[in-house]
């Protein structure tokens, strides 16, 4: 399906605006079309001037004259809070207006593209709708309280089950969108927490999607592939700059909360790449509006409290200001100058050293933090803990399960293949393994073992109906 895209910002916003709008251009290579939302005339008038290929320029007046619904909601709520409020009357009114449209991808305009996003509609053609969770780390738990899913980034399809979704959705965010937590619900983003009860709604299992300051310290990040940014052994898709400031184009704040930890990685190959680009936009948009200042903090306050980026321009400023941080040179143009929010990085080998470091875990303790680590994305890790374990218990048939898993995942399908087979010869009436060593075996066309093996553990089992039905799915499904 065509690649489309929606996003909507005023001038405050228009330096990020750019810097998202050509980190998309950079990386799909499609011919996709941007649709972007015009707060105010002063962003359409500006935008229109810049004449991008593949964007299409949309007032906000304009949904709104037809969207009485929306307006009414007005006076009751903040900019802000209205914004939220229409954002699904937004996503709507282009999948009702522009029929050619199969699929559509909200973004926040703070994301930033590092890599294709071909991963996302590879997700989306199995979906009606794609939602991605916050992943929040251990530190940052209570933050659960605002959603389990983050509202920054949302598709899609133009189809009976999304436009029931999105139309439901609509309707919650019109009775009720403040930026409080009441009830469970918190602006729009915590009625997403009710999408995966509807049908044809997918969370998105690519990790290089969502990463963001909330998450981004448990996992490492590389440069691989022609310089391409990866996170774990993932593609960074793109990151969300949650909270960046702009004190002025050479002072940059990565976050308002001082608790955000980053490390020297995070901000040589993510945040150096954004604030690069953000000074660019600027540049670009002096170069068409000479005293633009919109989206400028203009504070010029170095705080003892945060640290912050800064283009070499300005060190000798900064040499005579009597700070504490510590000057990290980044690049040839930036320089992190850092307080206590610098950590070390996260590794893989002594991650594994530490969760093995304790001689009185079992083998179902170390199952556990390698299955933790699976869902984090983090499969090297995973696959470490998991053969220390298959060579201190060489019978346990689960972690042989798990392996196959992770190898089937990588696309290595024979060795996925001999860990399935393994964990089902140690153990075949494990309700586990007998779903996932069929399922792999009718995905490789071998649909006569998978209902053997499958039939094999009914007899044993007669009454087990969640069995029964995984049968009928499987089985009669693809026959």
């Amino acid at each position: 399906m065509q690649h489309s895209y929606c996003t909507c910002f005023d001038k405050n916003y228009l330096i990020k605006g750019i810097a998202f709008i050509e980190s998309l251009q950079k990386h799909d290579i499609s011919n996709f079309n941007l649709y972007v939302i015009c707060i105010d005339d002063y962003t359409f008038s500006f935008l229109k001037k810049i004449n991008y290929s593949n964007v299409i320029l949309i007032k906000f007046s304009h949904i709104e004259q037809n969207n009485k619904e929306l307006l009414n909601t007005k006076t009751e709520r903040s900019p802000a809070e209205y914004i939220w409020t229409a954002k699904s009357s937004i996503i709507s009114f282009l999948l009702n207006s522009y029929s050619h449209i199969e699929g559509l991808c909200y973004l926040d305009t703070d994301m930033f593209f590092f890599n294709s996003p071909d991963p996302i509609w590879k997700e989306l053609d199995q979906f009606s709708v794609l939602i991605h969770e916050h992943r929040f780390v251990q530190e940052q738990a209570m933050l659960i309280q605002y959603g389990f899913f983050n509202a920054g980034f949302v598709c899609f399809r133009n189809d009976i089950n999304g436009k029931k979704v999105l139309d439901w959705w609509r309707k919650k965010t019109l009775e009720w969108c403040f930026e409080r937590v009441e009830n469970g619900k918190y602006a729009d983003q915590g009625y997403l927490n009710s999408f995966p009860e509807f049908k044809g709604v997918g969370i998105i299992n690519h990790l290089g999607v969502g990463v963001a300051p909330w998450n981004h310290i448990q996992y490492q990040f590389s440069i691989k592939e022609n310089d391409k940014v990866f996170v774990n052994e993932f593609p960074l898709i793109f990151y969300h700059f949650h909270s960046l400031l702009i004190d002025e184009p050479e002072l940059i704040l990565p976050a308002t909360n001082t608790e955000v930890p980053f490390t020297i990685n995070i901000i040589s190959m993510c945040y150096v790449q954004y604030v690069e680009a953000l000074f660019k936009s600027f540049q670009k948009i002096r170069s068409i509006q000479h005293d633009f200042t919109y989206g400028l903090r203009g504070k010029k306050i170095i705080s003892e409290k945060h640290s912050f980026l800064a283009h070499k321009s300005i060190q000798h400023i900064i040499n005579n200001i009597k700070i504490s941080h510590k000057r990290i040179n980044m690049s040839g143009n930036w320089d992190f100058y850092s307080l206590n929010q610098l950590k070390e990085e996260c590794n893989n080998n002594s991650l594994v050293k530490t969760i093995l470091s304790f001689s009185q875990k079992t083998a179902d303790i170390i199952l556990d933090e390698a299955e933790k680590e699976l869902q984090k994305g983090n499969n090297s890790i995973a696959a470490q803990l998991l053969l220390k374990i298959t060579e201190f218990w060489p019978k346990y048939y689960l972690a042989y399960n798990d392996l196959g898993i992770i190898h089937w995942k990588d696309g290595n399908k024979q060795q996925a293949l001999k860990y399935m087979k393994y964990a089902y010869e140690l153990n075949p009436l494990d309700e586990r393994i007998v779903k996932n060593f069929s399922n792999i075996l009718v995905k490789i066309n071998e649909k006569k073992a998978a209902e053997d093996i499958i039939s094999f553990y009914l007899r044993q089992f007669p009454k087990d109906s969640g069995m029964k039905n995984f049968y009928d799915r499987l089985i009669r499904y693809n026959r």
